[in-house]
């Protein structure tokens, strides 16, 4: 509970952004993002989304001109193709067998994945690679993947993570390709144990980078919320505060 309280403490000190703009929904991929940088904005790389894809399509409906590059070694077109199917019949089953809530949920889980085939086969892209430090037929490196998916120029790429605390090494290719780079939002989980991890990661990102919102950790019955991070290339960073 101390951790939330400090996590809260830490926004109010964080230089006020007045162009913040709510993309998605709070805790679901959803961040706050400055409107300036929504404009600047050509590709967005949306890492470890799974089907959780409600994020990249309120920023593409922000940005039309934006396009999406949904990058998730578990997830292709064709495991969407299968999980639709899989969904439709396990909806027959359950309303065979008169269990009504069970297969309004089996349902939905349809509805979204017809619609996510859509989504990612309109113009977007999905991407089944895995980021990592080197690239091969399974792995690609940030630097390959923002020079052949990404958009290169100045502060046209946005990159949105999922990501746990083992992953921090990203943060080195982050800063080293930061000239591509106009945001950086981060959905940490688990949320670190102490606020000493939280501070360093965000010193580290602050050498190229302005943290311009920070949210999460809230705690209820049943889990803990994840650490929302929205960082903002320093270059766009100037004009407006």
């Amino acid at each position: 509970m101390l951790l939330v309280v400090e996590i809260n403490k830490l926004q109010l000190e964080l230089n006020q952004c007045t162009d913040l703009v709510r993309v998605g929904e709070q805790h679901e991929r959803g961040h706050l993002i400055p409107a300036r940088a929504i404009a600047k904005t050509k590709t967005l790389l949306s890492l470890g989304a799974n089907d959780n894809w409600a994020f990249d399509r309120a920023f593409q409906q922000l940005n039309p001109d934006c396009k999406v590059v949904g990058v998730d070694y578990q997830l292709s077109l064709s495991s969407i193709v299968s999980g639709a199917f899989s969904s439709g019949a396990k909806s027959l089953q359950s309303a065979l067998l008169g269990q009504l809530k069970q297969s309004k949920q089996h349902v939905k889980a349809l509805l979204n994945r017809v619609l996510l085939y859509t989504f990612y086969s309109s113009g977007n892209r999905l991407l089944r690679r895995r980021v990592s430090d080197h690239t091969n037929e399974v792995d690609i490196s940030l630097e390959t993947l923002i020079a052949v998916y990404g958009t290169i120029e100045d502060n046209a790429t946005m990159l949105n993570i999922s990501m746990s605390c083992d992953e921090y090494h990203m943060v080195d290719d982050i800063i080293r390709l930061e000239s591509m780079l106009s945001v950086v939002t981060i959905e940490l989980s688990p949320v670190p144990d102490c606020m000493s991890q939280v501070n360093q990661f965000i010193e580290r990102m602050s050498e190229s980078f302005e943290v311009v919102h920070i949210s999460g950790g809230e705690i209820d019955e049943h889990s803990q919320a994840p650490l929302e991070l929205t960082f903002m290339n320093r270059r766009l960073a100037s004009p407006a505060k």
